[in-house]
């Protein structure tokens, strides 16, 4: 949940530093608050960093070092709490599962229909909007 007096927090992990940058400038434009990591070990520091902590990861299931489903266990398992959307091209339905599993708000594949990220973020980040399984 977001306090009205603030943007919505949200950190992109992604390998494809133009994937990143699109995704930035539309969150942005929609006047929250946007950080980058390009893989799931720099943003493992950036979620133990963050102040105040980020109100939705958007986490691309493939990436070098440490991939999506690794890094969603290690943040889930660390104390976030907050939302995960798990943004990528390809997920079969093994790896679907896998992912609900932890706990995570929404599947989205690449490349989303216009706008579908922007307001996918704006209604997680909605009071009163729950983590499957938190009820």
């Amino acid at each position: 949940m977001v306090p009205q007096n603030r943007a919505i927090h949200v950190l992109c992990i992604d390998d494809d530093v133009l994937v990143l940058s699109l995704v930035a400038e539309a969150l942005g434009a929609a006047g929250m608050q946007v950080e980058t990591a390009v893989d799931g070990s720099h943003a493992l520091q950036k979620i133990a960093m963050a102040e105040p902590p980020y109100d939705v990861l958007i986490v691309d299931a493939r990436m070098p070092n440490l991939d999506g489903w690794r890094l969603v266990m290690h943040a889930r398992s660390g104390g976030f709490n907050g939302k995960i959307i798990i943004f990528s091209a390809h997920l079969d339905e093994h790896e679907q599962q896998r992912y609900e599993d932890l706990m995570i708000d929404r599947i989205i594949e690449k490349p989303p229909a216009a706008g579908e990220l922007v307001a996918a973020v704006q209604e997680l980040a909605q009071p009163g909007v729950t983590v499957p399984g938190t009820m």
